[in-house]
């Protein structure tokens, strides 16, 4: 489930860049402000299932790691929870969308 919610906030996050290179500078401001918002609130309730399911399944790992010595296998090499990483990941990845847009808009473009 957490990996489904991945997809679903690439996806989100993929159909915005496009939309805003491809027809980003043609949008009226009240259209930016739209996909714009309709972009956060997707992605941020995207990124909150990618989070919520690893920490979910980390916390089962750990519940599985704590039996009696010897009789558990040890589930993560590294010993982190995933969404520590995919939570902040995720949010910059939603601020550099946003950025981007506001650089089409705005004739930031570099050659």
């Amino acid at each position: 489930m957490g990996v489904n919610a991945m997809v679903l906030y690439l996806t989100v996050i993929s159909g915005y860049l496009v939309v805003a290179y491809l027809v980003g500078t043609d949008l009226t401001p009240a259209q930016s402000r739209f996909i714009s918002g309709i972009f956060v609130v997707f992605a941020t309730y995207a990124l909150r299932g990618v989070t919520q399911y690893w920490w979910t399944g980390d916390m089962a790992r750990l519940a599985l790691e704590s039996g009696e010595p010897g009789t558990t296998i040890g589930m993560n090499a590294v010993g982190l929870n995933p969404a520590l990483i995919a939570g902040p990941m995720g949010l910059v990845g939603i601020a550099g969308a946003l950025r981007f847009m506001w650089d089409v808009r705005t004739g930031h473009r570099q050659a």
